[in-house]
């Protein structure tokens, strides 16, 4: 989640290919709860990678996301 870091890592590793799998999960109680938190955390691994990628020149980058979605149910009372 730091650009500094992943910064650092690129220009060390000097990669052709990057495949992005990274993300904090927590299944479904934590999604629920920590809505924000979990896309927050998200956005910054996938953008600082996806930034990072592309400044250093790296030839195809895959990105593996993955969704979930529950239906909400409504209980008649």
């Amino acid at each position: 989640m730091r650009q500094d870091e992943v910064e650092t890592l690129f220009e060390t590793e000097k990669p052709e290919y990057v495949f992005l799998a990274a993300a904090k999960v927590g299944g479904i109680l934590a999604n629920n709860r920590y809505p924000a938190e979990f896309i927050y955390q998200n956005l910054l691994i996938e953008s600082n990678v996806i930034h990072s990628a592309y400044a250093s020149g790296v030839k195809k980058l895959l990105f593996l996301g993955s969704s979930c979605i529950y239906r909400e149910t409504v209980h008649n009372l």
